[in-house]
């Protein structure tokens, strides 16, 4: 799937709230990765799916993205990440932006 932006890059920290689908026993810098944040639509067999990509040395992607929860400038956003193995899990990021 090539991307295709729809937005500008922005600075952004991720923390990662779950692993394959389970949330983290604890949330830590371990799971915190700073980089690039854009919106993108990827091309698909069934059309457009939206994304958010974080441009890092590991980058994520989280597809549907929806924001759940806003408290005290962070945004909490549930999706779906797709494994190395090829399976879709549920994945939740807290945003920071900038």
């Amino acid at each position: 799937m090539s991307p295709f932006h729809i937005s500008s890059p922005i600075k952004a920290t991720v923390l990662t709230l779950y692993v394959r689908g389970g949330r983290h026993p604890f949330a830590s810098k371990v799971h915190e990765h700073t980089g690039d944040l854009t919106v993108v639509r990827l091309e698909g067999r069934f059309g457009t799916v939206p994304a958010l990509h974080l441009d890092c040395f590991t980058p994520q992607r989280l597809f549907e993205p929806r924001i759940v929860d806003m408290v005290s400038g962070e945004l909490e956003i549930h999706g779906m990440e797709r494994t190395k193995e090829g399976d879709w899990v549920a994945q939740a990021w807290r945003l920071r932006l900038g």
